[in-house]
C-alpha cells in the first residue's frame, strides 16, 4: 500500500513540475506572466501585470524528495506580511484550506493544478506592486522560500493628434493642398513605464520623430509628409502608443483631406467651323478638381457674363467631373477669335486650367463694290475704259463671283471689251448702253452675298428717244405741237430746230419752241400757212458732251383720215361676252380713237357700240347663240377710216338635261354645231374608204404584174425608190435614140455592146464587184437606187447578205412608141412599170480579178457593174449576179 501511494505521489509531483530549459528560463504555458528564475534560493522571479488586469505569481511546489509532500504554503508581501495561505494539515488534508488577507478583498486564489502553482490576483492596482515570497512547508523536507517581484504596468492614455496649427484633429485632417506638406503631432499622456509612440499608414510603419512635450508624463511624436499626392487622399494615419507587450497598444487614427487643382479642361464641341447667326451648344468638361472647379467662359480674354451669355454648370455625383454648356450665337466678327473655357479651384495654389479654341465662323460673303480709284465717276465719256473693284470678305473663300448690270448677270466677253476676273471688272470703250447700276455677287457654302450697287454714269451726246411720234398731220393755219424727246447724260442744256422742204432749209427762231421741265424735251409750235410749209422739221440738242450728231426728224404733212386698224381678232368668247383686239393703223397725223359696232346678223339691229383710245374692246351683255356682225374703224378730227368687218357666233347656254322615267327615251336636240361635226366625220369616213379601195386595187394590180417574175425568184417586199426624175430623163434621152438599149455613155446605166442580142431565156452570168460605199463616194442616182434596194433586202436576210434585189423604173407619160428605121420594136407591156430582177448567188463567188485586166464572162455588162467603182484588189469579193428584165415588146423575160 505504501509503495502504491509513493508511486502516485511521484506521478502527481512530476505532472506539476514546471518546464525548465537548460538556461533556466521559466515559461508559463498558461500565458500572461513571463519571468526569469533559478532553482537556487534567493532567485527573484519578475512578473508584470496590467492595472486592472490579472497577475499570476508562480510558486514551485516540487518537494526535494520523492516521498515528500506539501503541507503548507504561505504567501508574504514585503517579506513579512502574510497575505495568503494554503493549508493541507490535519482535517484539511483532503480539502485544503485557503486563506487571504482582507486587503486582497477576495481577489486572490492559489491554484495548485497549474504548472507551476500560481497565486492569481485579479483587478490589479498599483498598490499591489511589490515583492512577494512563497514559503513552502513539506512533510519531511525542509521549508523552501521562493521570491516573486510583481511590477504593475499602467498603460498610457489614448493618443491625441494635433495639426500644425495646434488644432486637435478628429477623424479627418486637412484640407491640404496637392503638393503641400502635412504635419501631425501625436500626444500621449500617462503610462508606466513611459510609452513608445509609433506612426502607421495602414499596416506599414512609417518614420516619425520623438519630440519633447515639456510636461511630466506627456510624450509627443511628430509625423511629416512632404509633397502630398492624389494617392494620399483619404489615407489613414494611426498614432500608436505602447509601454508593454502584454496589453494591446492604444492608438488614434485620422484620415486626410486634400484639395486638388483641375487636371484637364477640354472644349468638346465638334461644330467647328460654325455658321454665323445660328445657335450652338458648346460643352466644356474638366475633371480632377477637388472640390469641383468653377467654369467660366471668355472671348479674347474678355469674360462672357452669364447675364448676356447663357451657360450652366453641372457636377458628377462623385464631384470629379464638371461640365459647363455655353449657348452661343456666333457672328462673323467672331471669326478668328479665341474662345476660352477656364476651370478654377481657388482653394489651391495655381488651381486654374483652361482650354482655348480658335473659332472658325463661316458666313455669307460681305462685299464692297467701288469704282476704280483712279476714275472720276462724274467724268466718264463714251469710249473710256472703266474698271470696278469688288472686295470680298468671306469665310470660307468664295468659290464664285458674278457681276451684274442692272440686275442682269454679265458674261465674260473679251472681244466685246468685257473682261471679268475674280475681284475686278474692266469695261473697254464703254458705250451709253453700259451705263446703269453694277453689283457683284459672291457665293460660298453659306450662301450668296450681294454687294452695294454702284451707278456708272457715262457722258454721251444726245440721241433721239425711240418710239416717239414722227409724223404730224396739220391743217393750214392750225398749230401743231411737235415734241422732240432726247436721251443724254448729262441732260441737254439747249435745243435747236430747223425746217426743211424741197425749196429751203431754215432755222426756227428760239421763241417758237421751249424746253420741258426735265430738260430732255423741247416742244415746237408750228403753224403751216401754205403748201411750202409742209416738210421736215429737225431737232438737235446740246449737252456737256457735245452736240447731237443725228437730229430727230419729224414730218409735217397735211392732216387726213386715219388708216383702218388691222389684224383684228376675237378672243375670250363666252355665251354673253367677247373681246376684240386689233393693231393700230396710221393716225393720219391727228389723235385717233377706235370704235366697235356690234350687229345681229339676222335682224341687222345694233347690239353694242364701244369706243376706246386703243383698239382693244370688251363687249358684254350679248344674247347667247346669236350670230354677230362686228364693224371696227378708227376716227380722228379729219374723219373716220374704212371699216373692218368681223363675224362671230355667241355660244349657247348649256341645256338642262332631265332624267326621264324608265321606259321612256331621251330626247336629243341636234344643234347646228353638232350637225357640222357629224358631217365632217362622215366626209372623213368616206374619204378613208375611197383611199383604202384605191390601195387595194393597186395592190391587186401589182400582184398581177408579179406573175411575170421568173420562177426562181422568191417574192420579196418591194422598196419604192424615188427615181422618177432619173427615169424621165432617161426616157427623154431615149426618145431621140432609135435603139431600145441606150448607148449614151453618160447615162445612169449601160448594157454594154450589142454584138450579141439576147434571146429568149438566155441567161448570162456576169461577175460584179461590190463594195460598201462611204458617204463621200460619188455615185450616180441610179447606183444609189441599187444600193438602197440591196440594203433594204439585206436587213431582212438572216445572213446579212443580199440575195435578191429588184428595181422598178416608172414610165413617164411622155414616152411614145419607139421606132428605129421605120420598124417598131414594141412598147411597155400593158403600160406597166419596167422592173429589173436580180438574184445574187454567194456560193458562186469568183476569184479576184488579175490587176490590169477586166474579168467579164460575157460581152454584155450588167447595169450594176457600171454603177459601182472598180474594186480594190484584196479588199472585195466577187459574186455571181443574174439579172432579168422584161424587154420592151416581149412577152417573156430574158436574161441580160
Amino acid at each position: 500500500m505504501v509503495a502504491v501511494l509513493q508511486k502516485f505521489l511521484l506521478v502527481f509531483v512530476v505532472g506539476i513540475l514546471p518546464t525548465v530549459t537548460a538556461q533556466g528560463k521559466f515559461i508559463n504555458h498558461y500565458g500572461g506572466q513571463v519571468g526569469d528564475y533559478q532553482t537556487n534560493r534567493g532567485t527573484v522571479t519578475h512578473v508584470q501585470a496590467i492595472v486592472k488586469g490579472n497577475a499570476q505569481l508562480p510558486c514551485d511546489l516540487l518537494p526535494p524528495a520523492l516521498n515528500d509532500s506539501v503541507v503548507l504554503v504561505v504567501w508574504y508581501k514585503d517579506e513579512h506580511t502574510p497575505i495568503y495561505s494554503y493549508d493541507t494539515r490535519g482535517p484539511y488534508k483532503t480539502t485544503p484550506k485557503h486563506w487571504q488577507d482582507s486587503n486582497l478583498g477576495q481577489r486572490a486564489f492559489f491554484r495548485t493544478m497549474t504548472d507551476p502553482a500560481t497565486l492569481n490576483i485579479d483587478n490589479i492596482s498599483e498598490k499591489d506592486e511589490g515583492e512577494y515570497r512563497c514559503r513552502i512547508d513539506y512533510l519531511r523536507s525542509p521549508t523552501k522560500n521562493l521570491r516573486v517581484k510583481l511590477a504593475v504596468i499602467v498603460p498610457p492614455q489614448k493618443p491625441t493628434i494635433f495639426d500644425e496649427r495646434g488644432k486637435e484633429v478628429p477623424s479627418l485632417a486637412g484640407p491640404y493642398e496637392e503638393g503641400g506638406d502635412m504635419k501631425l503631432t501625436c500626444i500621449v499622456r500617462g503610462g508606466k513605464p513611459e510609452p513608445t509612440i509609433k506612426w502607421w499608414r495602414g499596416e506599414k510603419l512609417i518614420e516619425s520623430t520623438e519630440t519633447g512635450s515639456g510636461f511630466q508624463n506627456v510624450r509627443s511624436n511628430q509625423l511629416i509628409i512632404k509633397g502630398l499626392r492624389r494617392a494620399d487622399q483619404h489615407a489613414a494615419f494611426t498614432c500608436q502608443a505602447s509601454n508593454n507587450n502584454i496589453s494591446q497598444p492604444v492608438s488614434a487614427t485620422t484620415s486626410i483631406e486634400i484639395y486638388f487643382r483641375p487636371l484637364h479642361v477640354e472644349i468638346m464641341s465638334s461644330n467647328n467651323p460654325l455658321s454665323a447667326d445660328r445657335m450652338y451648344e458648346i460643352p466644356c468638361q474638366t475633371f480632377g478638381s477637388r472640390p469641383p472647379a468653377k467654369i467660366t467662359w471668355s472671348m479674347d480674354n474678355k469674360e462672357l457674363l452669364p447675364a448676356k451669355y447663357n451657360y450652366s454648370q453641372t457636377d458628377s455625383p462623385d464631384g470629379n467631373v464638371t461640365t459647363s454648356t455655353l449657348s452661343f450665337v456666333p457672328t462673323r466678327q467672331d471669326n478668328g477669335r479665341s474662345l476660352t473655357c477656364r476651370a478654377s479651384n481657388h482653394l489651391v495654389q495655381n488651381g486654374v486650367e483652361e482650354a482655348t479654341v480658335k473659332l472658325n465662323v463661316f458666313y455669307v460673303p460681305i462685299l464692297h463694290l467701288s469704282l476704280g480709284s483712279n476714275l472720276n465717276p462724274d467724268d466718264i465719256e463714251e469710249g473710256d475704259d472703266v474698271y470696278f473693284e469688288c472686295k470680298v470678305n468671306a469665310n470660307p473663300e468664295a468659290y464664285k463671283v458674278l457681276w451684274k448690270h442692272n440686275d442682269q448677270v454679265m458674261q465674260h466677253n473679251q472681244k466685246g471689251g468685257v473682261i471679268m476676273s475674280r475681284g475686278n471688272l474692266a469695261l473697254q470703250g464703254v458705250t451709253r448702253s453700259q451705263a446703269g447700276n453694277y453689283s457683284c455677287v459672291a457665293s460660298n457654302v453659306e450662301g450668296d452675298g450681294d454687294s452695294n450697287g454702284v451707278e456708272l454714269k457715262i457722258m454721251y451726246k444726245p440721241v433721239c428717244r425711240t418710239e416717239q411720234k414722227r409724223i404730224y398731220g396739220v391743217a393750214r393755219h392750225e398749230n401743231a405741237k411737235i415734241l422732240c424727246e432726247v436721251e443724254s447724260y448729262p441732260p441737254p442744256d439747249s435745243f435747236k430746230w430747223s425746217f426743211n422742204n424741197s425749196a429751203e432749209n431754215v432755222d426756227v427762231p428760239q421763241m417758237r419752241y421751249h424746253s420741258g421741265l426735265h430738260h430732255f424735251t423741247s416742244t415746237l409750235t408750228y403753224t403751216p400757212m401754205n403748201e411750202l410749209d409742209y416738210g421736215t422739221v429737225m431737232c438737235w440738242a446740246n449737252n456737256l458732251a457735245g452736240r447731237q450728231l443725228e437730229p430727230c426728224i419729224f414730218h409735217v404733212i397735211a392732216a387726213g383720215k386715219p388708216d383702218p386698224p388691222f389684224n383684228c381678232t376675237i378672243m375670250n368668247q363666252t355665251s354673253e361676252s367677247l373681246d376684240v383686239e386689233c393693231a393700230e393703223g396710221f393716225d393720219g397725223g391727228q389723235p385717233q380713237f377706235f370704235l366697235l359696232e356690234v350687229y345681229d346678223q339676222q335682224t341687222d339691229t345694233l347690239q353694242a357700240n364701244v369706243s376706246a383710245k386703243f383698239p382693244l374692246f370688251t363687249v358684254s351683255g350679248l344674247d347667247p347663240g346669236k350670230i354677230l356682225k362686228m364693224v371696227v374703224y378708227a376716227a380722228n378730227s379729219k374723219g373716220r377710216s374704212e371699216t373692218v368687218l368681223l363675224e362671230g357666233l355667241m355660244l349657247k347656254v348649256a341645256e338642262k338635261q332631265t332624267v326621264l322615267s324608265l321606259g321612256t327615251r331621251d330626247q336629243l336636240e341636234i344643234t347646228p354645231i353638232l350637225g357640222i361635226l357629224v358631217g365632217i366625220v362622215t366626209a372623213l369616213f368616206l374619204v378613208t374608204v375611197v383611199i383604202l379601195g384605191a390601195l387595194k386595187v393597186r395592190a391587186a394590180h401589182r400582184e398581177g404584174s408579179r406573175a411575170l417574175r421568173p420562177g426562181f425568184l422568191p417574192v420579196k417586199e418591194k422598196v419604192t425608190l424615188p427615181l422618177r426624175s432619173e427615169s424621165e430623163d432617161l426616157f427623154e434621152k431615149d426618145d431621140k435614140n432609135p435603139d431600145v438599149i441606150p448607148a449614151n455613155k453618160d447615162s445612169d446605166y449601160q448594157l454594154g455592146s450589142a454584138a450579141q442580142t439576147p434571146g429568149l431565156n438566155n441567161s448570162v452570168t456576169a461577175t460584179t464587184e461590190y463594195e460598201t460605199s462611204s458617204p463621200q463616194q460619188n455615185l450616180t442616182p441610179l447606183a444609189e437606187a441599187y444600193m438602197a434596194r440591196d440594203r433594204a433586202y439585206a436587213s431582212q436576210h438572216v445572213g446579212n447578205e443580199v440575195t435578191y434585189a429588184e428595181l422598178s423604173l416608172a414610165r413617164p407619160n411622155s414616152l411614145e412608141t419607139m421606132k428605129n428605121g421605120g420598124s417598131q420594136y414594141g412598147t411597155l407591156r400593158n403600160r406597166e412599170d419596167s422592173t429589173i430582177y436580180a438574184q445574187i448567188d454567194h456560193s458562186r463567188r469568183m476569184p479576184p480579178p488579175v490587176p490590169g485586166k477586166t474579168s467579164v464572162a460575157s460581152p454584155m455588162v450588167s447595169p450594176a457593174s457600171s454603177m459601182f467603182p472598180a474594186a480594190k484588189p484584196g479588199l472585195y469579193h466577187r459574186d455571181a449576179v443574174t439579172v432579168r428584165t422584161p424587154l420592151m415588146g416581149c412577152q417573156q423575160e430574158s436574161c441580160v
